[in-house]
């Protein structure tokens, strides 16, 4: 596959070496000799689970490297500076704007300034801020306003807002939408937002590409110098959106790294438009093989060819009852056409292969994708919202069909983006023979789903209510399906919502607790966990629900997590980005959330010898492992207030240290 632009830190792109030369290695992987017909070799990672996809907008603590890295590539629109001193000398400042043009990012920047590097948080943009009072002084974030907020905002409510910012020494911004309704009052705090030159987004992400090393010094020139080129110049003079700034930028990577042609950059920027969906569809729309291939592709670009043409080809079936049957024979072909003419005629194409790895084993795939950058969502959501009853048919077809790897991610987050586009009260209803289902792919598919459509301002409410809804059900697929989503991007961006909807799976749980039920609760703990700020949060539901009576699935499952935490570390089963954590992990500037739960445990007799092999194990860790255990039980001694399971404990490891055959004094 030819090699992704640079957007994410951890992967390092190599200058582009000469046509017959080039070797790319990522993962550890090397090609030694000639490399025929201009291979790419690279570890690709089939499984579905890969790695956790970051939210754009939280409620809650941003992450400070996820504030850094986004703004990274920013770029200060023209009006950046006046409102960095409104925000400044008010504390509180509306930006009223699209979405998708920046507008967050912007939020960051002016917050992350005049905070001075502050924490940001995350407001629900469900909070009534007529009543809002801060909590810290730091800088909030509100990704919109409910619908009917803006009218309760009088100069009343906001100077009262205004102090309680200053006192509190916090900073508030507001992103409102374009089409949101404001009143007259509000109207004076607010600022309309206008996106920052496309020309100097492209220039500034082809800088930081040079930073990262993907760029050298003389591919950054040639770069920069085609931006005047007549394909890109007339690209980004089309829109006002940073957007094009940023596609333009990596188009170019692709012409002085890969190769990639000025002719193919620019069909890869136009092919992409609503335009040339409408196009591709209404020359397909009289074909049963060219429309499944064109929709197929749609739902799973990127996925190798054979996955492609075998799900193609049971769509055309499905697709083929559309047809009259009295529709004129043809010429049977037993071969029919290849695979290369068959993507030609629906704009698409083959892109070079790649190595691809499944469990213990690696394999050969050849994706398939679009010419268009964003021809595939275009056509998705052509085919969605403009023809009626296709979505039903393209779901019904789709939740019969057999698991291949990767399928549940690519289809479940392209699935998730139409969704924001649709409209109704019914857009979820879709996904729930999928949440119901037995099959864990299908599960998986409606979390990512989930994940894209709870970033949208307008729907997140809807998708909190269905969440809601499920996690209470008696049947243990849906409830698994909202532990799944929990373990998403989703729970990164609602920490405290996937919490409380974990809760209600448990609760809702039969005793003894489903394994199923068990492996999501624990995945969905296991992505909080990668975040420092959610430990205390996390680590405190798990210290409630041992506190449940025996025999609850709440304690059942906060028992099998301490004593995962104490012996091969928590969860048990992990996914890529996810890693185990284990008691001493927590030691020293967790031991808020350690004490507690130690001392919970305590009061289950059957965690008693995980706690002390835990501490054992702490102790042998390294040379100052008794004198950190030692400064633990201190405070577990000064938190217990006559703990009667942490006098056991005490003599238990007391006796522990004792030579061999010493009898331990009488107590």
């Amino acid at each position: 596959m030819e090699s992704a632009p640079p957007d994410t830190p951890p992967v390092r792109e190599l200058p582009a070496l000469p046509p017959g030369s080039r070797q790319e290695v990522n993962g550890g992987v090397a090609v030694v000799g000639d490399v025929l017909g201009g291979i790419h070799v690279r570890l690709v990672h089939a499984d579905p689970e890969e790695g956790i996809a970051k939210p754009r907008f939280r409620e809650g603590l941003y992450p400070v490297e996820e504030v850094t890295h986004r703004l990274r590539s920013f770029v200060e629109p023209a009006s950046y500076p006046e409102w960095r001193e409104l925000l400044r000398g008010r504390n509180i400042l509306f930006l009223v704007g699209e979405a998708r043009t920046g507008t967050s990012t912007t939020g960051l920047a002016l917050l992350n300034e005049v905070t001075r590097g502050k924490r940001i948080t995350g407001l629900d943009p469900e909070v009534d801020l007529a009543e809002w009072t801060p909590s810290n002084a730091c800088g909030y974030l509100v990704q919109g306003l409910k619908p009917g907020a803006g009218a309760l905002l009088d100069e009343v409510a906001l100077n009262r807002i205004t102090e309680c910012l200053v006192v509190a020494d916090a900073h508030l911004l507001v992103i409102i939408d374009r089409t949101a309704g404001i009143s007259r009052a509000l109207s004076s705090w607010c600022r309309t937002y206008v996106p920052p030159d496309p020309f100097k987004v492209a220039r500034r992400r082809l800088e930081r590409m040079a930073e990262d090393n993907a760029l050298t010094p003389e591919q950054l020139a040639t770069a920069s110098a085609s931006l005047g080129d007549a394909p890109f110049k007339d690209y980004l003079t089309t829109t006002h959106s940073p957007t094009a700034g940023v596609e333009v930028a990596e188009e170019l990577w692709e012409v002085v790294a890969n190769g990639r042609t000025h002719e193919a950059a620019a069909d890869n920027l136009r092919l992409g438009s609503t335009e040339a969906a409408a196009e591709l569809l209404a020359a397909v729309r009289g074909s049963v093989d060219e429309l499944a291939l064109a929709t197929t592709i749609a739902l799973l670009e990127g996925q190798d060819r054979t996955v492609v043409e075998r799900f193609a080809a049971s769509l055309r079936n499905e697709l083929s009852i559309r047809v009259a049957a009295d529709a004129a024979p043809r010429e049977f072909d037993l071969l029919g056409r290849g695979i290369k003419d068959r993507l030609d005629s629906v704009q698409a194409r083959l892109l070079p292969r790649e190595v691809s790895t499944s469990g213990s084993y690696r394999y050969w795939t050849q994706p398939v994708a679009f010419r268009g950058k964003h021809l595939a969502e275009e056509v998705l959501e052509r085919l969605w919202l403009d023809y009626e009853g296709f979505s039903d048919v393209l779901m019904d077809w789709l939740v019969r069909q057999p698991r291949e790897p990767g399928i549940e991610r690519v289809a479940g987050k392209r699935i998730g983006q139409v969704i924001c586009q649709a409209s109704g009260p019914a857009v979820l209803r879709q996904l729930g023979k999928f949440a119901a289902s037995k099959l864990h792919w299908q599960r998986r598919l409606v979390s990512f789903a989930l994940g894209e459509t709870v970033q949208d301002v307008v729907l997140s409410g809807a998708v909190r209510a269905q969440l809601r809804k499920w996690s209470i059900q008696t049947a243990a697929e849906p409830r698994c399906t909202v532990a799944e989503t929990c373990a998403g991007s989703l729970g990164l961006a609602l920490p405290a919502f996937a919490l409380n909807l974990l809760d209600n799976v448990l609760e809702a749980s039969a005793t003894p607790l489903d394994d199923q039920v068990r492996t999501s609760v624990a995945a969905a703990l296991g992505v909080l966990l990668t975040e420092h700020a959610n430990r205390e949060m996390v680590f405190k539901h798990i210290t409630a629900w041992l506190g449940e009576p025996n025999g609850t699935a709440r304690h059942a499952f906060a028992a099998h997590a301490v004593e995962a935490l104490c012996r091969g570390g928590f969860p048990t089963s992990i996914r890529a980005g996810v890693r185990r954590l284990t008691l001493n992990d927590l030691f020293g500037e967790d031991w808020a959330v350690l004490v507690p739960l130690t001392l919970r445990a305590l009061e289950d007799e059957t965690l008693h010898g995980a706690v002390r092999a835990a501490l054992t194990a702490v102790e042998r860790s390294g040379p100052d492992g008794q004198e950190r255990v030692t400064a633990f039980v201190t405070a577990l001694i000064d938190s217990s207030g006559g703990h009667p399971g942490l006098r056991g404990l005490l003599l238990a490891m007391y006796r522990s240290r004792l030579p061999a055959g010493t009898e331990a004094a009488p107590q």
